[in-house]
């Protein structure tokens, strides 16, 4: 049974970076009601309060979602994901298991919202540090968000450009939009799952 996704954009006036990930996770690991709402199977938040030396008070309900919101509204970053409707083929909250997907319009947003100059993709696989050394990453396997706005972009024409692994670990790329280039960021993933099992072998 087809799955739309529960969250619209969250695109705050004059943002200039957006996170973009997969799809959230089941409904019964959502904690509230907004974009990495499993506590438990993300760190996202918890890298959000260190970067922006921010002490979250609230780890549910609305107070959570608005409290996460009002930080990214101060800090002018707006956040999607890649994917408005999808399959889930093992009933569990695995981005390699999502089928039939349709993409949300990535694309128009960022024509949109000119503002935006970076974007940060999340849900990343050991697969895409694997495959930046192609021309065009071609047709998603793994479903990282890498992949899928790949696919998406050239759907409409762009395409992905100089991506490449720093020695940090970091992958980075571009494309060009709006007579403007915009830069992409793609750091290890927030899932706590994959930091559970590459802990002691790369430095997150």
């Amino acid at each position: 049974m087809s799955e739309i996704h529960p969250f619209k954009p969250f695109v705050p006036q004059g943002a200039t970076i957006l996170i973009i990930g997969t799809f959230p996770p089941l409904a019964q690991y959502r904690n509230f009601k907004f974009y990495y709402p499993n506590n438990r199977g993300s760190r996202f938040w918890i890298i959000m309060e260190y970067v922006f030396n921010h002490k979250f008070q609230y780890w549910k309900d609305d107070a959570a979602a608005e409290e996460r919101k009002a930080l990214f509204v101060r800090e002018h970053i707006a956040i999607t994901d890649m994917i408005e409707k999808c399959i889930r083929t093992n009933g569990d909250s695995s981005d390699k298991n999502l089928s039939e997907i349709k993409f949300r319009n990535v694309h128009k947003l960022l024509k949109d919202r000119p503002a935006i100059q970076k974007v940060i993709l999340t849900s990343r696989t050991d697969g895409d540090s694997g495959q930046i050394h192609k021309k065009h990453l071609g047709k998603a396997i793994n479903n990282s968000a890498l992949e899928l706005l790949n696919e998406h972009l050239m759907k409409n024409g762009i395409i992905i450009r100089n991506l490449h692994k720093e020695d940090n670990g970091l992958i980075k790329g571009e494309f060009g939009l709006n007579n403007k280039i915009i830069r992409i960021f793609v750091p290890y993933t927030p899932s706590a799952r994959w930091y559970n099992s590459h802990k002691g072998k790369v430095n997150v």
